[in-house]
């Protein structure tokens, strides 16, 4: 078992990245279980419930000894005696609580069925009156009961509550379901048969987190809560009740993870509900997870927000995109602190003009901000949680390190540090702590501790704002400028993240005073100084970092690959590529843009298995037909160049693979001797040192820009819009899963042998199904289930992927777990891992893949050949209405 590398920043790959390059839209029920397989691994339990109060809800001795007593939970009967409504549920609970006073300062509120434009709201929750901002419309504000009785605008005691909803002043979070099988989690961590020994006992731990298709929904429906909760709100944690007929169970969040109690019947032991209610309303407002560091503004400095962000944007040339959304009422105004050893400085936010859509990792938020100052200069606010390690630097640290060694066109730092809280401390996630309750192997844990980080710079603007593909082209030549840079400072700082949102523009001078488009690189949180530590070189990343839809084919292939100068190069084109696609006119076919997204699971021998991609990428650089057409005819001539360039060296590999073979086959066991492979291995070098050297990229991009027959080519709107799934696919995929049993496929799946499992069929190119994943499948039937690190592929941080069970096995083979759906391309064979690194030796430390023979590559060309049959079969029968 390998250990977690702490240089790593893994691949953002969930719906907190792949949702912005994504070009269909998923329905609710495919968001919930994206988000379930998001957070696999980190819910962290089962927590004993008065631990969980004791240790996460600390209250005064004095305010736990006024806690009503004789509260007694009653489940409401159902019709004919079933269990009971959710809808009877809510007014129970909303009875109990104020009949016994368990929440004197708040109110109880139930959202669920509340006709207003919140998409996603809970069942129900407790909402703090103190917290409503003064700009709050009075129809949004409430009384609720004192500790000595209610007051004269109270509502009575009676079983209704309001049925209104907002995010901003939410407290607490309830969610109900109807029944006790609801539960999402596992009551045991251990079942007690055997299919492999059928006549005894065997203790078999199971995953913490259930694995049916309701559970994972109610898992996701969970995270989006949180997600909305921290987005919305200043918070460092919060809590959530999960009700389940009368089981409940207490969860805590921050930004590493959930920590989640034993389940309780509530019926049976009323004292640990009413404790639960008690503690959070007695608990101070930092304990309950409100920013101290964040406060809500009064209406003057509302008004001096408004005025601010006008004024900005009647005197700007290009437009910010959604500046208008920071007036959002559903957000209120705060003022919040960012502080450095040199100053501290107060800014007014309201609405993000991003936010993460993940409830864990970096969680980052982007505010355009107006300063406290005299001036009232308006700015940018960047809100972050940073991995904290002692060998990774934070972005502050880096910027102070890139403007020290002079590299240009990088946003100048304004202010940036960690927040502390009321104590002087740095405010750091607590999730991380309690892993020792995960249903991992002692010392497994894959959460880290998250430290909170604020950065404020100058407003840039995106790439897209650019006027015409020549000003485009200028920007990220400016890119490759800082790229070389960085790299040849001291440290050796590799950026590790470039896509397209990173690239953005601001208006200034060049190096002769023109008044020009200047590119700016920006985010640098996953950048690395890969020479800070001596001898750590290409050796301190064994995981690859970046956004996937931009990352280079040797990452998307390779998750160990040492990242380089040259995946950094790379990633830059597929982003221009991508700004382009969307941005400037072109003719001829369309292009498929789930070359950016396309990806498929790599199972190996032992279950385990791995997100990887690039195959479409590769055949797009092989086929020049493939290449957009540009009317720009020197944008276009530059794109073809550096996709010919990136082609030849990706064939120089395939061709070091071909000697190789070649040389193995006439038994010549020495292939450094091997002539063949010695001119195959010199032309790789070759052209890994060209598509390595910024100056190439550079010098190609000088040629295009000195031509003369640039024209303005941009569009008004793009020729790929986001498109809603189609309902038929949905349709057909559901009724492809119900034949699955009986198809010749799921025969063929169930005689494979793991070591022919060591590829998987590709998987819907443009959109995770909402099927689990391999890792989200049961554990295998063993004592002491094997793990091994992968990357993550859906969220910020790197988690274990389970080995699979047989059965798991030959239903992900034959496609029940992941349906390729329509529109599937063929399978391309994948490159050889190893060569993906420095330059010759062209190896490295880490697994590498083992090449089927050509009988077997036979065989599973014609097993694949089958499976479509199969389904070409069933889609004519399901539209023909024949089953």
């Amino acid at each position: 078992m390998s250990t977690l590398d702490p240089h790593c920043t893994p691949i953002k790959y969930g719906i907190a990245a792949n949702e912005t390059y994504r070009q269909t839209r998923l329905t609710r029920s495919q968001k919930q279980k994206q988000h379930a397989t998001d957070m696999l691994g980190r819910w962290i339990g089962p927590f004993e419930p008065m631990q969980f109060l004791t240790e996460l809800m600390k209250i005064t001795p004095e305010d736990l000894a006024k806690i009503p007593d004789k509260v007694k939970f009653v489940l409401p009967r159902g019709v004919n005696d079933k269990d009971p409504l959710e809808k009877f549920l809510y007014t129970a609970f909303a009875k109990t609580i104020d009949q016994h006073g368990l929440s004197p300062n708040m109110q109880f509120f139930i959202s669920a069925d509340t006709p207003n434009d919140v998409a996603y709201k809970p069942d129900a929750g407790l909402r703090e009156i103190h917290r409503v901002p003064p700009t709050t419309p009075k129809k949004l504000r409430y009384k609720t009961r004192s500790v000595t009785g209610a007051s004269a605008e109270a509502p009575k005691p009676t079983p209704s509550a309001p049925r209104d909803f907002d995010w901003f002043h939410a407290s607490l979070m309830v969610e109900f379901k109807r029944h006790t099988s609801d539960d999402p989690f596992h009551t045991t961590e251990y079942i007690l048969k055997s299919e492999n020994h059928p006549k005894k006992d065997v203790k078999i731990p199971i995953a913490f987190e259930k694995d049916s298709q309701a559970a994972r929904e109610t898992r996701g429906q969970l995270i989006i809560y949180a997600t909305e909760m921290f987005a919305h709100q200043q918070r460092t944690h919060l809590f959530q009740l999960l009700v389940c007929g009368e089981d409940a169970r207490f969860i805590f969040w921050d930004h590493a993870g959930a920590i989640v109690s034993e389940s309780f019947n509530y019926i049976k032991q009323p004292s640990l509900l009413a404790q639960f209610f008690w503690r959070h309303n007695h608990m101070s407002d930092e304990a309950k997870g409100w920013d101290p560091t964040a406060r809500l503004a009064d209406k003057t400095d509302e008004n001096v927000f408004r005025e601010a962000i006008d004024t900005f944007r009647k005197k700007e040339r290009r437009k910010l995109p959604k500046i208008e959304d920071t007036f959002s009422g559903n957000y209120p105004v705060y003022e919040m602190s960012v502080e450095d050893e040199e100053r501290n400085m107060k800014l007014l936010v309201r609405r993000p003009v991003f936010k993460s859509t993940s409830a864990v990792g970096r969680a980052t938020r982007g505010y355009v901000a107006v300063s406290q100052e005299q001036d009232h200069a308006v700015l940018f606010l960047k809100d972050t949680w940073r991995v904290n390690h002692h060998l990774l630097l934070t972005e502050t640290e880096v910027y102070k390190l890139l403007e020290k060694y002079g590299v240009p066109h990088v946003p100048r730092l304004i202010c940036g540090g960690d927040v502390k809280g009321s104590d002087g401390k740095a405010q750091t996630t607590r999730s991380e702590a309690w892993t020792t309750y995960q249903k991992l192997p002692v010392g497994y844990s894959i959460l880290r501790v998250h430290t909170h980080h604020r950065i404020v710079q100058r407003v840039a603007y995106p790439i897209e704002s650019a006027d015409n593909s020549k000003e485009y082209v200028t920007a990220f030549c400016d890119v490759v400028t800082v790229i070389e840079s960085a790299h040849e400072t001291r440290s050796k700082i590799l950026h590790r993240d470039i896509s397209l949102g990173n690239v953005m523009l601001e208006d200034g001078l060049d190096e002769h005073g023109v008044p020009r488009a200047l590119g700016l690189l920006c985010d640098w949180d996953h950048a690395n100084a890969v020479a800070a530590i001596p001898g750590q070189e290409y050796k301190n990343q064994n995981y690859r970092s970046g956004t996937w839809a931009f990352m280079s084919i040797g990452m998307l292939q390779n998750p160990k690959k040492p990242q380089e100068i040259l995946d950094d190069l790379e990633a830059m084109f597929w982003s221009m590529l991508y700004g382009a696609l969307h941005r400037f006119d072109h003719i001829g076919e369309r292009f498929d843009m789930s070359t950016f997204t396309e990806s498929r699971y790599k199972i190996f021998g032992d279950g385990t298995s791995v997100v990887v991609g690039g195959d479409l990428k590769s055949a797009f650089l092989a086929n020049s037909a493939k290449l957009p057409n540009f009317k720009c005819k020197p944008f276009n001539r530059l794109i073809s160049a550096l996709a010919g360039a990136l082609s030849r060296y990706y064939s120089a590999i395939s061709e070091v693979v071909r000697a190789e073979k070649n040389a193995l086959a006439a038994d010549d066991t020495e292939l450094d001797l091997d002539d063949e492979v010695i001119a195959a291995r010199k032309a790789l070098h070759d052209h890994h040192e060209q598509v390595s050297s910024p100056s190439f990229w550079r010098e190609e991009m000088a040629k295009a820009l000195a031509k003369n027959n640039w024209i303005d080519d941009a569009l008004e709107e793009s020729p790929y819009p986001v498109q809603n799934e189609d309902a038929e696919t949905h349709r057909f995929e559901e009724y492809q899963r119900s034949t699955l049993s009986v198809s010749k496929d799921l025969d063929n799946a169930a005689r494979k042998t793991p070591e022919r499992q060591q590829q998987s069929g590709p998987m819907n190119r443009d959109m995770w199904p909402p099927a689990p994943a391999p890792a989200l499948l049961p554990r295998p039937r063993t004592d002491t289930p094997s793990l091994s690190w992968t990357d993550d592929p859906f969220t910020a941080d790197s988690r274990p992927s389970t080995s699979m069970s047989k059965r798991s096995r030959d239903e992900f083979e034959a496609g029940a777990s992941n349906p390729e759906g329509y529109g599937q391309t063929k399978k391309f064979k994948s490159m050889p891992h190893r060569l993906f690194g420095p330059p010759i030796p062209l190896t490295f430390d880490g697994a590498t893949d083992s090449q089927p023979t050509v009988d077997e590559q036979e065989e599973e060309e014609e097993e694949e050949t089958n499976k479509r049959v199969t389904r070409s079969k069933g889609k004519r029968a399901f539209r023909s209405g024949k089953s």
